[in-house]
């Protein structure tokens, strides 16, 4: 129900496809559909009822891409075919941050308590200045400034980075948005093992002895509904074993 002007706000939507339908006895029923919701978007959607019965529709295809206007900044989302299907070295998926623009590796991997994690500058700034909110939660080690690690790529639906012209709330140069995966009505699930090994790799020509590295990243997946269309539950594992001899 809209306020006397006419406007409304639907707030914390799951992310995923809707179809949006707005009825008023005496006007045609407005239906729009194609409508993709993304993490941290605010699109706007203006309904216009025009007068006729209410068996009658007025439909919208929304293929094209919904007009931010609540928000200037400028940002890039990964979802979760690319986050699944792009190589990633160690499946960690900080490291698509790379790929938007502006966004460059700092340092190498660092951090007292979360050994491993990779240090990235965008926008110009520090690279402990950028804001990692994992599920509308700050996600930054108040240690040292360093971001949280992500989760591996089966357990993380989709992220959004997002450079210049942000608003206050946000405070940094830079905001990176992540969103975990939920359950759904069917039960949904996924085991997998990812292996390198030196035994498959050919010896780089100036080394004097071969590489001994030894890693394998196993574990699985599972969702479903406890309560169908009111209550889901989601979690996942992913153990890493690694092996190699030390450089002296």
């Amino acid at each position: 129900i809209t306020n006397e002007s006419g406007a409304y706000a639907l707030s914390n939507l799951p992310l995923g496809p809707y179809r949006l339908e707005a009825g008023l006895p005496g006007f045609r029923t407005f239906v729009q559909t194609g409508i993709v919701l993304q993490v941290n978007s605010n699109p706007t959607i203006n309904i216009v009822l025009q007068v006729g019965q209410v068996s009658e529709q007025v439909e919208v295809q929304a293929n094209a891409s919904l007009v931010e206007t609540r928000s200037v900044s400028v940002g890039q989302v990964m979802e979760t075919a690319r986050i699944m299907e792009l190589p990633l070295n160690g499946r960690n998926a900080q490291e698509l941050l790379l790929l938007g623009g502006g966004a460059v590796q700092a340092a190498p991997a660092g951090g007292s308590s979360f050994p491993g994690r990779m240090l990235i500058a965008s926008a110009g700034g520090l690279g402990t200045s950028m804001e990692y909110t994992l599920d509308g939660i700050r996600h930054v080690d108040p240690y040292d400034g360093y971001p949280l690690t992500l989760p591996f790529p089966d357990a993380l639906a989709e992220f959004k980075t997002e450079i210049g012209g942000m608003s206050a709330q946000q405070g940094r140069a830079a905001q990176v948005s992540a969103v975990t995966k939920s359950g759904t009505n069917q039960f949904h699930g996924d085991l997998f093992e990812f292996v390198r090994n030196d035994l498959f790799n050919a010896r780089s020509y100036f080394a004097t002895t071969g590489s001994t590295l030894k890693r394998n990243q196993f574990g699985g997946t599972a969702g479903g509904a406890v309560i169908k269309n009111k209550l889901f539950f989601f979690g996942g594992y992913q153990g890493t074993t690694l092996r190699q001899d030390p450089a002296d």
